[in-house]
């Protein structure tokens, strides 16, 4: 037996260690990927039953791979990655709202809640660390990622959250997991030019600093 569940914001995540735990493979997949596929079939309607029968037919038809489960560190450090990305959201919404606020007790008040978030911000970075220096298998990955021209501690603490699954894919499956892999637009005699898309946009997100100061440290040596 294999269950088919969507990506729903996090409250999948109880079902998936329960069934996990009870030694049930369990496959997590995109809401999108399977909204495509109704459509696909000239499905529109959409209601619980439906949805239970889509999932269904799914997982007949392509047979995802199931979920990988995830280490009590690792679970912990998404967690940790999720606030931390909800931390830097709200700060750069108040940086905004700072530059546009005239009066001048609004703006005292905006620059506490800012300085208040930095601190924050700060706090969750110190636990990040502490997890990732506890557990021997998070620390042999960062001193693997950190090895990589552009790549500081703060962005491999940051992959190893959003891509757990480092250390068990190829180059090939990675970079298509992190949505930078060029892929094949072509029709007959026709070569497309390489776009990439899909895979993870938060990993992408944060790859794209690292990226730069990579090509830049490299132009210089």
């Amino acid at each position: 037996m294999q269950v088919i569940c969507e990506a729903s914001g996090g409250y999948e995540r109880r079902l998936v260690r329960g069934l996990q735990g009870a030694g049930i493979a369990v496959s997590l997949v995109q809401a999108s990927r399977v909204r495509q596929f109704a459509r696909a079939g000239g499905l529109w309607a959409k209601t619980d039953r439906i949805d239970a029968q889509l999932l269904c037919a799914f997982g007949q038809a392509l047979q995802p791979p199931p979920t990988r489960a995830l280490s009590a560190e690792q679970e912990s450090l998404r967690e940790l990655d999720g606030q931390r990305r909800h931390l830097s959201r709200l700060l750069v919404m108040e940086q905004n709202r700072q530059a546009q606020l005239e009066h001048k007790e609004l703006r005292r008040l905006g620059k506490r809640l800012i300085a208040q978030i930095k601190r924050e911000l700060g706090k969750v970075d110190l636990l990040i660390g502490e997890l990732i220096a506890q557990s021997a298998e998070l620390t042999a990955k960062a001193q693997k990622l950190v090895a990589i021209s552009g790549v500081g501690a703060r962005t491999a603490a940051l992959r190893l959250a959003q891509m757990p699954e480092l250390g068990a894919l190829n180059r090939g499956q990675a970079a298509a997991l992190a949505g930078v892999a060029p892929f094949n637009r072509d029709s007959g005699q026709l070569c497309g030019r390489r776009a990439i898309y899909g895979g993870r946009r938060a990993v992408r997100s944060g790859l794209y600093m690292a990226a730069l100061v990579a090509a830049r440290y490299k132009t210089r040596s």
